[in-house]
């Protein structure tokens, strides 16, 4: 019994040894061959131009010269011709008696829908209700429309600090009806409607640039359209808003004459960043005169109209071409170059190898990416017959050799064909001549991706490089694909090295 703990303790002892180095050569492992990776992905990526302009519409002041006023409209609201935007009050104290009348009027209308709702119904309209009191007193605070913000803050209140039971009952109802009943017989007259003439979209924002229309704009010249963007900016007195008389709206900016050229007609798309959902489809209105370098360009849009009012000065980018393709780190891109080198030249090499690589006269700083195995090529000599063992045929390996890509390096010239290598060991450097090469214009990239747990190198192309990321493209039966990993940082890198 005693022989046969000691066994199991030793046994035990064992395994607890060999788990112990292998935890220790993987953390070292981690430390001296460090290796990032990274999921490839299918991405659209833009090429832009960034452009600085301003928002100019078709604009009309509504102007009302009072001190009581009660805005009845919202931000972003259609309106007719003739309709009443607001409510002129000859005392504070009637102003105050019209909003509680609103406060009242949604209140009464939110208990009648419940009282004619079943139990389920009810909840889902109370939280809707809740929903849009709370959106619409976020916009009545946005475009400091205070008159409105008393009116949804008493209905959200009547909604979040009642129960279901309490507010939805026939005597409240009666409670609210006869409170609203006798606060409207009360009410004061004197009472002016503010109408507008002509139909569009509301907006509370103003701020001195309404007069600047499309047309205006398209008129100025470049340092002109500058000093509006930069110059200090306020709403005339005695205004409560402003009307766009148009549905579209535009966007007039300076941009650089040689590296922009667009005609009247063309339809381009435009980037506002976080002030538009997504990219926005433009035809270009008009194209100004050269002066200096610079032209105004004055770009039209049907999108997003409620959703740029209060937008004027802004920063914007001119999509010129948007690319598909296989996204991965740019770090991850490499060159690559196989040929032939003589049996004995390729021998003192490695996989892995560091070696300088020149062709057509320019080194680059490769490593071995594969070794291939011998081959007999060439013709045997007149009047020499070779049998199985009497081939005088020169050896050869294909060799593959790979470098990091980088935008700011041409391609090299891979159809001149030859080269040499220069072993780099860290001692002697031997040039290593007779390298044969196969003819190629085609820029020769690669990626490493993970496959079994080893390195293995993709042939590739690139569809568009950024300063982070590029995106790829791949064929083939043995392509790069989505999903697959590839390396974006290994020491020692080549085709087979194993991955942990």
């Amino acid at each position: 019994m005693r022989q046969s703990d000691r066994v199991m303790r030793l046994v035990s002892l064992l395994v607890f040894i060999a788990m112990a180095a292998y935890l220790a050569v993987y953390v070292v492992n981690r430390f001296v061959d460090p290796v990032q990776t990274a999921l490839v992905v299918t991405a659209t990526m833009s090429d832009a131009t960034p452009i600085t302009g301003l928002v100019v519409r078709d604009e009309v002041l509504i102007e009302a010269d009072d001190e009581y006023i009660n805005v009845i409209v919202d931000d972003g609201e259609k309106i007719s011709a003739g309709q009443t935007v607001a409510i002129v009050y000859g005392s504070a104290e009637a102003l105050e008696q019209a909003v509680r009348l609103e406060s009242l009027e949604e209140e009464i209308e939110t208990v009648s829908e419940a009282l004619s709702a079943d139990d389920g119904v009810y909840s889902t309209n109370r939280e809707q209700a809740i929903h849009t009191a709370l959106l619409s007193l976020s916009s009545a605070v946005r475009s400091g429309n205070y008159a409105r913000v008393d009116t949804h803050q008493n209905a959200l209140r009547s909604l979040l600090f009642r129960t279901e039971a309490a507010a939805a009952t026939e005597s409240y109802l009666d409670e609210l009806q006869a409170a609203y009943d006798s606060l409207k017989s009360g009410a004061q007259s004197g009472m002016r409607a503010v109408v507008v003439a002509q139909s569009g979209t509301y907006s509370p924002v103003v701020d001195g640039l309404e007069g600047v229309s499309p047309d205006y704009a398209a008129g100025l010249k470049p340092d002109e359209l500058r000093e509006l963007i930069a110059a200090e900016r306020r709403a005339a007195e005695g205004v409560i808003g402003k009307l766009v008389t148009s549905f579209s709206w535009c966007y007039a900016a300076i941009v650089d004459a040689d590296e922009v050229t667009l005609a009247e007609g063309d339809e381009v798309t435009l980037a506002f960043g976080r002030y538009t959902t997504g990219n926005i489809p433009a035809t270009v209105a008009s194209v100004g005169r050269r002066v200096n370098g610079e032209r105004i360009i004055v770009f039209r849009m049907n999108r997003e109209l409620s959703d740029t009012l209060a937008v004027r000065s802004v920063s914007a980018s001119l999509i010129n071409r948007r690319y598909e393709g296989l996204r991965v780190p740019v770090r991850s891109l490499y060159r690559y170059y196989a040929g032939y080198l003589t049996d004995d030249a390729a021998s003192r090499l490695s996989v892995g190898d560091t070696v300088t690589l020149t062709l057509g006269g320019v080194d680059f700083d490769a490593f071995v990416s594969e070794l291939g195995s011998s081959q007999r090529y060439g013709a045997l000599p007149d009047g020499v017959t070779a049998g199985s063992d009497g081939d005088v045929r020169p050896t050869r390996r294909l060799v593959v050799f790979c470098w990091p890509w980088s935008a700011d390096e041409p391609a090299p010239d891979f159809s001149a064909g030859g080269g040499t290598v220069t072993l780099s060991h860290g001692r002697d450097t031997a040039p290593v001549l007779n390298y044969y090469a196969y003819d190629s214009e085609v820029d020769r990239l690669c990626v490493f991706s993970v496959a079994a747990m080893q390195a293995e190198r993709k042939k590739v192309g690139l569809v568009y490089a950024g300063e982070e990321y590029c995106l790829l493209s791949s064929e083939g039966v043995d392509a790069l694909r989505e999903g697959s990993e590839v390396i974006v940082q290994a020491a020692g890198l080549y085709s087979g090295k194993v991955i942990q």
